[in-house]
């Protein structure tokens, strides 16, 4: 029923794409147009500092002290990106790890500066329209909840800061589309490749006066390059807005996602993760249903916006085969189901009450209401479940965690002296107070400095991040069967872990021609907290004792020698140190490279061709998980866990082509190659990656 709905939607959206030589011709000027648009540009003249780059390893500086990287849309689309880890590839300092050619898994999967491989944990926030998009329970990415066409931009911010998002050391925010110019347009796409691979979506938009409204549907899958490796997502989305008066817009988002990705067997014995052998192959299925309304504001003095998310998603984990055989043929595999549902409301305020000023005012209330399923095929018990209860024939024991409420008020203010044209200086501090219903409370404060002149500036910034546990670490406290009474003696002691941020940078322009940056930076991170997964009830739910350290250095730079022709390269080195209350300590963290390189370059050739190359390379990569288990210590990484170096070239070709008597203009066909060199990789020992794969297709606009 899923299939054919999505496929109704796509049919409308197809006619409507038709009827786009009918369409109004009658485009008068909105007088409210640009005004989203127009708010940027007024506050791009007092964040002296900004400046964007179509690239996505030039940084965005802000006013204080921080950046974040930006991914577009027309990025993703030169990347050939499928899935949503692929879109980040060229974010330096950014990697993600997978088992197939397109599709997510569960467990830790993308990781930021040496944050993300911590399991279960929250380390790196996934937003959509700046509200969480992300697995609550275990902390997962869920990638397969988030489609491609849906993705306008994405926000990437590397270190805390508190004046921009809550709980985490990193976030991503994907900024959704929608109709920003007065007009009408229908996007139709089509292309396939290698293993099966086939992507369609069909999208259409219109924006009249105060009235704006885009939608789209898509259909991405593969076979996957060997057994048990395919991949399947179908995303309906919808997104209007309306200018109620001059300075009010009212806007309303909603995505429903389906996704499976299969999980291979490995070509051999993998490594046992804290004693237990992991299933041979397993089954994700992500159904999410993502909406969002947003009432906002824009005077010449104050901005802002009020939004209520919410986030229903169903997240199941199907242990199918081990060793190539069935589990239902008697041995007992599990079949888990996570309900997760995230809601609440998002307020920020911007005021410019003068000259060179600016205040930042906000709120953040995010509740959760999580529960876990577990059952086997066969009907045996689930293993270690003691008394599980029976349903349908089926052992099944639950979990039911207690619905969580975090409310994180801030605030933050800058003041610019001088001007952007010469000698400038803008310090600038802020707070953000968390207050949790279940864990303790906790501050993260923020401060900066910009000192520039012209095009060049010098960024100083502090940050602590605070990390709140999500309810998985009361796991064997909250199930059906659990072995303890009055459990909340146990988890009310829990505190959430720290890490203070240090950075400085330096960056430099040439208008037009050129970037360059360096920065600096140290992580120091303290009261680890762990998981009650199963075992024997820890006494100390937080590292007092360890600590762990991440030191960085990242080079960036663009170059646009000739018309046409640019550059962009990055490079990031990582040190790391991690030790536990039992005394082992390690200068290796899972997933976090010692060297990382990044490089590309566009080129528009007779005036209508493009061809966009990139590369990625990896050094000094380990596998595993940094695993919150029972006991609190430092697993030490040895040279089983070591992955070969990575290196991969991807390459993209593409014809832009207008036809006026269809209404074509900007439509396009391209060739991709990835993994050119056919690089013989793997992300984790016995799951080799697809050798060089190849994509074709096209684009029409409709306009």
């Amino acid at each position: 029923m899923k299939t054919i709905g999505t496929l109704a939607f796509g049919i409308f959206l197809l006619i409507f794409v038709a009827a786009a030589p009918a369409w109004a011709e009658d485009r008068k000027e909105e007088s409210g147009a640009g005004q989203e648009d127009g708010k940027k540009l007024v506050l791009d003249k007092i964040t002296v500092t900004e400046t964007r780059y179509d690239n996505p390893v030039t940084p965005v500086d802000t006013r204080y002290g921080t950046q974040y990287n930006v991914v577009t849309e027309e990025q993703i689309s030169e990347q050939n990106s499928y899935d949503f880890q692929s879109t980040l590839r060229d974010v330096p300092g950014v990697m993600f790890q997978s088992k197939n050619l397109m599709g997510s898994q569960t467990s830790h999967s993308l990781y930021i500066h040496g944050r993300g491989s911590s399991h279960p944990s929250s380390d790196i926030v996934v937003q959509f329209d700046g509200a969480p998009r992300y697995g609550g329970l275990f902390g997962q990415v869920l990638g397969d909840g988030i489609a491609v066409p849906t993705i306008g931009s994405i926000e990437v911010y590397k270190s805390p800061q508190p004046s921009q998002f809550g709980s985490g050391y990193a976030a991503v925010n994907i900024l959704p589309k929608y109709m920003k110019k007065e007009g009408q347009e229908g996007i139709l796409g089509l292309n396939g490749g290698s293993y099966g691979s086939f992507d369609e979506n069909v999208s259409a938009g219109l924006k009249k006066g105060p009235f704006d409204v885009y939608a789209s549907q898509s259909y991405t899958s593969t076979d996957g390059d060997r057994a048990n490796s395919a991949s399947h997502q179908q995303s309906l989305y919808a997104n209007a807005g309306y200018q109620v008066t001059k300075e009010w817009r009212v806007r309303f988002l909603i995505n429903q996602v389906n996704g499976t990705t299969e999980a291979p067997m490995p070509d051999r014995t993998p490594n046992a993760v804290n004693g237990v052998s992991w299933p041979g192959a397993e089954r994700y299925k992500t159904d999410t249903l993502f909406a969002t309304l947003t009432v906002s504001h824009e005077y010449e003095r104050a901005s802002g916006y009020l939004k209520g998310y919410w986030n229903d998603t169903t997240f199941d984990l199907l242990q199918e085969l081990t060793n190539g055989n069935q589990y239902a043929n008697g041995t007992g595999g599990l079949w888990s189901r996570q309900k997760v549902i995230l809601y609440g409301a998002r307020a920020k305020e911007t005021l410019h009450l003068w000259q060179g000023g600016e205040i930042l005012l906000g709120a953040d209330l995010d509740m959760t209401t999580l529960k876990n399923t577990q059952q086997t095929y066969s009907g045996r018990a689930p293993t270690g479940a003691g008394a599980a209860s029976v349903n349908g024939g089926k052992a099944r024991r639950v979990w039911d965690f207690p619905d969580t409420r975090l409310v994180s008020p801030y605030i933050a203010a800058s003041h610019t002296f001088g001007r952007p044209e010469g000698f400038h200086v803008t310090p600038s501090a802020g707070l953000r107070y968390f207050n949790h219903d279940e864990f303790e409370n906790k501050t993260g404060p923020q401060a900066g400095l910009v000192v520039g002149y012209a095009n060049t500036d010098l960024k100083l910034n502090y940050a602590r991040g605070v990390n709140y546990p999500s309810p998985v670490v009361l796991m064997n406290f909250v199930r059906t069967d659990a072995p303890v009474a009055n459990a909340e003696q146990y988890w009310k002691n829990i505190k959430p872990e720290v890490v203070d941020h240090y950075e400085a940078s330096l960056t430099h322009s040439w208008p037009k021609m050129a970037t360059v940056g360096a920065t600096v930076f140290r992580d120091k991170g303290t009261d680890r907290f762990l998981a009650y997964m199963s075992g024997t009830i820890p006494t100390q739910f937080n590292d007092h004792i360890g600590h762990y350290e991440i030191e960085g250095l990242e080079l960036s730079g663009t170059v646009t020698p000739v018309k046409d022709l640019e550059f962009f390269s990055a490079a990031t080195w990582l040190t790391t140190e991690a030790k536990g209350s039992n005394g082992a300590q390690s200068d290796h963290i899972p997933y976090t490279p010692g060297f990382q390189f990044q490089a590309g370059a566009k080129w528009r050739f007779l005036k209508d061709f493009q061809i966009f190359a990139d590369m990625q390379h990896l050094r000094n990569l380990y596998q595993g998980t940094f695993a919150r288990s029972n006991t609190l210590n430092t697993t030490t990484l040895t040279a089983k866990d070591k992955l070969n170096d990575i290196t991969l070239v991807n390459a993209r070709i593409s014809y832009r082509f207008d036809h006026a008597p269809l209404r074509l203009k900007d439509s396009d066909v391209f060739f991709a190659v990835n993994n050119i060199f056919n690089s013989d990789y793997e992300y984790a020992k016995g799951y080799p990656m697809p050798g060089t794969t190849f994509f074709g297709g096209f684009t029409l606009k409709f306009n």
